[in-house]
């Protein structure tokens, strides 16, 4: 009782229970309305909406150069607030730089009208997401977990509720983009209200001197954050365009549904145990403690955790899909039976992920993550060109990928084993 009574009045604790109430209600809201969503829109419909999402990430992650990650790190507002209107200084240029190249693609490939609807919604949903972003990390700041919370259910709830009545018209898949522009507009707009209301009390405070100085300061998120998140964003949009390239819409529809629900234990319950995992390993490291024994239960234990449900999918995943998102998507179910040892490594290094940068190797396991973009990328670039580019093939090249990729995450376990083992990383002076 005393232990629950301490875990309940622990800010942190009741922080991290807000912020993870929101992902997960956000997330069920998702998944409970994808088995009606498919019943209405074949797969490569749905590929489209895959390939939408992915651009509209990359864009909202360049746009700021990562810059919005900085906002709660200064201890003044003023200087938070000057990071803020730099971040949209930044971000106004680069979508205003590919909205002139979709504009000069446009007027140069024959006025191609579906193009130019399909890339308006992605810039403009990129733009409200990146308003989005960097009022989530005001918000950190100002510790107003709940709005945060809000802000997912809302974004799920509203995109969701679209989509099937959309569909229900008929509206295919600019239905499907429609739907979600909208999320992404109505659950930022109280952050973009909330912006103006900032801009206008602390204006005075403007400073070009000041604001070069705090870019300078905080250089490491263009400089660091941003190529990381670049490679695996840029990852994942390279793989979508092979697939659509070489094989079929339809092929990627399934592989962008299995990837999804392998993902989810990794998106829910990986995120909740990985920032347990996080504090305490930051809490043995500033104690002098070795990391090791942590590591090693927490391994063992989502094993043992992630063993039954993977293996269901392994040997029952054409036919779950098939129950439960229809018919016509049976063959993602095949495709999650070939992915399922690739995801339980996935697994369970996402939940170690962090120990890296508490033991100051963010570099070296910075290399490791472009190790696996390369074999990915190589994977679907160009094994196709040497077995195949028909839906038949695209079997083989998964199985082929997935086999490599479990065998590159068991390195990777193994050498966080390795880092644990070391400790912290001496800096140079």
């Amino acid at each position: 009782m005393k232990l629950i009574k301490n875990l309940t009045s622990n800010n942190f604790v009741k922080s991290v229970a807000v912020l993870m109430t929101g992902t997960v209600i956000s997330q069920v809201i998702s998944f409970l309305i994808t088995p009606i969503l498919t019943r209405i829109y074949p797969p490569e419909v749905m590929s489209d909406l895959n390939l939408y999402t992915r651009l509209v990430g990359f864009l909202a992650a360049l746009a700021t150069a990562r810059y919005e990650l900085s906002l709660p790190l200064p201890k003044r507002d003023e200087h938070s607030y000057l990071l803020y209107k730099l971040s949209l200084r930044i971000a106004s240029y680069i979508l205003l730089g590919v909205g002139i190249l979709i504009c000069l693609y446009f007027l140069l490939t024959g006025f191609d009208i579906q193009f130019l609807v399909f890339a308006s919604l992605t810039l403009s949903s990129a733009f409200f997401l990146t308003f989005t972003n960097l009022g989530i990390n005001w918000a950190i700041r100002k510790k107003e977990f709940k709005r945060i919370s809000f802000s997912k259910i809302l974004l799920s709830s509203i995109t969701s509720g679209f989509k099937w009545l959309f569909g229900v018209f008929g509206w295919g898949s600019n239905g499907l983009l429609l739907a979600s522009l909208i999320g992404f507009f109505i659950s930022s707009i109280t952050f973009i209200k909330e912006w103006f209301s900032i801009d206008k009390k602390l204006a005075p405070v403007r400073s070009r001197q000041k604001t070069k100085a705090l870019a300078a300061l905080y250089r490491e998120f263009p400089s660091i954050n941003l190529p990381h998140a670049m490679v695996d964003l840029g990852k994942d949009l390279l793989l979508a365009f092979f697939m659509i390239f070489y094989f079929s819409k339809e092929v990627f529809g399934w592989y962008s549904l299995s990837y999804s629900v392998l993902q989810m234990p990794i998106s829910i319950i990986g995120l909740a145990i990985g920032q347990v995992f996080f504090s305490r390993s930051a809490e043995l490291t500033s104690n002098g403690q070795s990391t090791l024994p942590l590591l090693k239960k927490t391994v063992l234990s989502l094993f043992l955790l992630s063993l039954g449900p993977f293996m269901i999918l392994f040997f029952f995943g054409e036919s779950l899909f098939g129950f439960v998102f229809g018919a016509n998507w049976a063959t993602a179910g095949s495709y999650s039976q070939i992915m399922t040892i690739w995801f339980i490594m996935g697994f369970l290094n996402s939940v170690v992920s962090t120990l890296p940068s508490v033991l100051h190797r963010q570099k070296e396991f910075f290399y490791l993550g472009i190790i696996s973009a390369v074999i990915q990328i190589t994977g679907f670039g160009l094994l196709p060109l040497i077995i195949g580019t028909g839906n038949e093939e695209f079997p083989t090249i998964l199985w082929i990928v997935s086999i490599a990729q479990s065998i590159f995450f068991c390195y990777v376990l193994y050498a966080i084993i390795q880092f644990a083992k070391k400790g912290v990383k001496k800096e140079k002076l």
